[in-house]
């Protein structure tokens, strides 16, 4: 038998709202906050800034929207979160969809707000499920920008992931899409896990990082093109 413990009520917090800070176990918040300011000044780690992300260890009830479950994070999900932002970073939570395209060594993906239905979109390669996501107002993501496929140049420089725990499966959902792939279109599937991500500045200024709001304009503005010194462009944004 298994039990999923949440408080009986809960308001819907943003990334920026607050939730019942009294149940994080204020011992190991502080074990991981100084072991991250540690790393932070170090000036080999992120040298040039990047994206953190923390797999989340515990299930959450979510559906057609995430923003609830800033109010509902628990035990190391928690501390990440508040350690996080204790020193100033906006920790926000999102959706990581994310595929190996066939026949290629790269991992790539995207970062949304919220679940995404892709329904009886029609695909015929990965990038088209990218192309979805960013249509929907999510972020380009690859794990090594050396391999990121970029077919037809459609996007020039994802946001790579640097991965402090893994990704985990426990807050996965499933979406399903058309596959035009092969002779006869087929039924795909798509898998959405939630995760939270933390943005860091270069290493004389960490908390000059991109924040969301910033993203989301730098993403109006240019369109499906992803800026080529992005971290630089950020840094003075």
């Amino acid at each position: 038998m298994t039990y999923e413990l949440y408080l009986g009520y809960v308001e819907p917090v943003s990334g920026n709202g607050s939730a019942s800070v009294d149940l994080i176990p204020r011992a190991h918040e502080r074990a991981f906050r100084e072991a991250f300011k540690v790393l932070l000044e170090d000036p080999e780690f992120l040298p040039d800034g990047g994206t953190l992300g923390f797999g989340l260890r515990h299930v959450y009830p979510f559906k057609d929207n995430i923003e609830h479950v800033y109010g509902l994070l628990k035990g190391s999900d928690a501390v990440v979160y508040w350690s996080a932002r204790t020193l100033g970073f906006e920790p926000r939570l999102y959706m990581l969809y994310e595929w190996e395209p066939p026949g290629m060594d790269s991992v790539e993906g995207g970062l949304i707000e919220c679940p995404i239905d892709f329904g009886d979109e029609v695909t015929s390669s990965p990038l088209d499920i990218t192309k979805i996501i960013r249509r929907e107002g999510g972020i380009v993501v690859c794990r090594d920008p050396d391999l990121y496929l970029n077919e037809h140049g459609a996007y020039d420089r994802p946001e790579k992931i640097e991965w402090v725990t893994p990704k985990t499966a426990l807050n996965s959902q499933e979406s399903r899409y058309l596959d035009a792939m092969g002779n006869e279109p087929g039924l795909g599937f798509a898998y959405g896990e939630l995760c939270l991500v933390v943005r860091v500045g270069k290493s004389s200024e960490r908390l000059a990082y991109p924040t969301s709001a910033q993203l989301k304009r730098v993403w109006e503005k240019e369109g499906e093109v992803m800026p080529t010194a992005f971290w630089s462009r950020m840094a003075g944004y």
